[in-house]
């Protein structure tokens, strides 16, 4: 038996080698091609993952490039708002010098005119004195006197006289003074404003490079190819806002439900002094009844009892005043002008122009935020249900984290910060908490009154 499996063995080999020896030349041929792809595959492999990793240090690159781009336009953004702040001041400091300039002048005038009015008099008194023949005579006047009691009172009538021109003269002299000192106040006003105004055409100059500045800084970003991270906030941003909102959305909760429970009292109060006022009613009527058994008894009919009054649709106020110059949806970006999804509705207006809250809720963060600039969220509970607001591009913000504020109140001024062309309010809606991929955002249009 193993004689037999020796000799198959054997068989075998032969058989095979005769085969691979029919090969020959063409089989050691496709073995070497075989192999050499192999080796171009593997350097191709090779390549690709060096390419990999150069694209990937290039992009950490126009990461770190942008970043840095993004704190220039933070920095400039927080530049501008200083400016802004010493324009208004400035403003202001001129306004006040201009009514200062005008109650000036009506004084001058009213000083003026008693000038004018006293010189009339001192005249009508120097043109009757030269009538008289000079000066009065006080000897003649007081030698005239018929009695002791006619000298006396002729004494007194001097002396009077002898005061009032006196005073008039004294009066005369504090006016022309006062006269002096106010047109030197006036001329110091008109210096002072005119160095108000050079300072406030320099703080307009610099808002306006400042400006230029952030243009200059955007087109630089839009010249590498790079998308704008618009409305996206950071990875840090976006942890610290969701940690903040969960408190926020919970405070909401607890003051929706402590406002139920209010509403709840209020109908039981309600309920008991309606059932009060039913029983003093039923006793009145067997008082009446018993009194009156001849008359027809009265209908017992319970009267009509109102229910409480509702506590709102859930409707949303107007955040600012002005024309809505971008709606909800679908856009071409005015900065980075590819088809992006607008989450939100602007409102442009002038810089300074009040945003108020949409709507009484907790603030969830004011601070700024990458491409939103300054920006203000805010958390609400509309009859049981979560809504978050967003005011992006904010000049300035009046309002902290955790704040509680009422429907209508002002939490910022407009402006122009993060990624913005001009002065506007970009304000979002979100069913329910608001998350960085912004999927509950809604039409703010579907909910403003």
């Amino acid at each position: 038996m193993r004689r037999r499996s020796t000799l198959v063995l054997m068989s075998f080999v032969l058989a095979a080698s005769t085969v691979f020896a029919g090969f020959g030349p063409n089989f050691t041929l496709a073995n070497t091609e075989i192999k050499n792809k192999l080796s171009d595959i593997k350097e191709e492999k090779q390549e690709k993952q060096q390419e990999a990793e150069k694209q990937e240090a290039e992009l950490k690159k126009i990461e770190a490039e942008q970043k840095k781009l993004e704190d220039e336009i933070r920095k400039i953004d927080m530049e501008v708002s200083e400016t802004d702040k010493k324009i208004n001041q400035k403003q202001a400091e001129i306004e006040d010098v201009r009514e200062e300039i005008e109650l000036l002048k009506e004084e001058l005038v009213i000083i003026e005119n008693r000038i004018e009015e006293r010189d009339e008099l001192l005249k009508d008194r120097a043109r009757s004195m030269y009538q008289n023949g000079g000066s009065v005579s006080y000897l003649e006047v007081i030698l005239g006197a018929k009695s002791f009691g006619d000298f006396l009172d002729r004494l007194s009538a001097l002396t009077m006289i002898a005061q009032q021109d006196r005073n008039i003269l004294e009066a005369h002299l504090e006016d022309h003074r006062l006269l002096e000192e106010k047109k030197e106040k006036v001329e110091e006003n008109l210096v002072k404003l005119e160095n108000h105004l050079i300072e406030l055409e320099r703080l307009m100059a610099q808002l306006e490079s400042q400006k230029k500045e952030k243009d200059r800084i955007m087109e630089k970003l839009l010249a590498k190819g790079e998308e704008i991270s618009v409305y996206i906030v950071s990875l840090e941003d976006e942890a610290a806002i969701l940690a903040d909102q969960e408190r926020a959305v919970q405070a909401e909760l607890a003051a929706w439900e402590e406002e139920q429970r209010q509403i709840a009292l209020q109908k039981q109060r309600e309920e008991q002094e309606r059932q009060r006022e039913l029983e003093r009613q039923r006793q009145q009527q067997q008082a009446e009844q018993q009194q009156t058994q001849q008359q027809p008894s009265r209908s017992n009919s319970s009267p009509t009892v109102e229910s409480a009054p509702s506590t709102g649709s859930g409707t949303l106020m107007r955040p600012a005043s002005g024309r809505f110059s971008s709606p909800y949806g679908w856009r071409t970006h005015p900065i980075t002008g590819s088809r992006t999804k607008h989450h939100g509705l602007d409102i442009a207006n002038s810089t300074g122009t009040p945003i108020y809250a949409a709507e009484a809720g907790t603030v969830i963060a004011a601070r700024y935020m990458n491409g939103y600039g300054n920006t203000v969220m805010i958390s609400h509970n509309v009859n049981g249900e979560v809504l978050t607001t967003l005011y992006a591009h904010m000049n300035s913000i009046s309002v902290s984290n955790g704040q509680r504020v009422s429907r209508g109140q002002e939490i910022g001024k407009m402006g122009s910060t993060g990624a913005s062309t001009g002065p506007h309010l970009h304000f979002e809606v979100h069913r329910g908490s608001w998350n960085g991929a912004k999927s509950n955002s809604v039409n703010p249009m579907n909910y403003i009154n």
